[in-house]
């Protein structure tokens, strides 16, 4: 009875067999895969990673190269900036013409300045050019202030007291008529007699008559307003006409 052999004594043997075990029966794969490396170890990279290639280096060297072009076109314009704010010329990046100076768009104008001579024995003229931009009120403040400043020849004066300085012209295109304004020292500074008050005067008119030539009104102001004389002899509050004088 204890030698036959049971079907389930059989059974028993082949769930019981060693070449029946799971680990006998893997595939051929799972056992590589314990045995072998991943090929990420083998060169010291972290498992996963792909390895580098050329074009991270490239793109590298391309962004310090603009990086260094944005510096050197940053420090050129602080260095043009810095040498124009020492020469008083910080106007060069303005693009508005109402913003930039004269001097920045301008060309210039061939004018004609008269002054008395020395001994008051007549008047002299001296040619002179002045920054234009083609604008009639700015050439004309132009001239004015060149009178102020006075002859630049020999054998003239400045017939305008010390200090005298012109402060505003303007052109009327309607009726070809001028309007003039000078500081207070042309009245307040002025050495007085009839002579050297028609000189200012006849500075002043033949000046504006011989640039522009079809003006038939200019009238005089001092600080803003008509005064009644410059030193007591001339009558200064009414409204003159150029060619007159000349």
């Amino acid at each position: 009875m204890t030698d036959q052999h049971r079907p389930e004594d059989e059974l028993v043997d082949k769930v019981l067999s060693p070449q029946d075990s799971l680990g006998d029966k893997r595939p051929e794969h799972a056992h590589r895969r314990e045995v072998e490396k991943p090929a990420g170890r083998r060169s010291g990279r972290p498992h996963g990673r792909p390895p580098r290639s050329g074009r991270g280096g490239s793109f590298r060297w391309l962004g310090w190269a603009v990086f260094l072009c944005v510096l050197a076109a940053v420090g050129w314009f602080g260095w043009q900036w810095y040498s124009a704010s020492l020469t008083g010329q910080d106007d060069f990046l303005l693009t508005d013409p109402e913003l930039v100076p004269p001097s920045a768009l301008a060309g210039d104008r061939a004018v004609v300045l008269v002054f008395p001579e020395w001994d008051a024995s007549g008047y002299v003229t001296e040619e002179r050019r002045i920054i234009s931009r083609n604008r009639q009120d700015e050439d004309l403040l132009g001239i004015m202030q060149g009178l102020c400043a006075g002859p630049a020849i020999s054998g003239a004066v400045n017939p305008f007291p010390q200090g005298t300085l012109a402060t505003g012209a303007f052109f009327n295109r309607d009726d070809q008529s001028v309007v003039l304004d000078f500081s207070e020292e042309l009245v307040t500074g002025h050495p007085g007699g009839s002579t050297a008050e028609v000189a200012t005067l006849t500075t002043i008119l033949r000046t504006v008559a011989l640039n522009y030539p079809d003006t038939r009104r200019c009238t005089i102001l001092v600080g803003g307003a008509q005064v009644e004389t410059l030193a007591g002899h001339l009558t200064m509050d009414r409204v003159f006409d150029p060619r007159r004088w000349l």
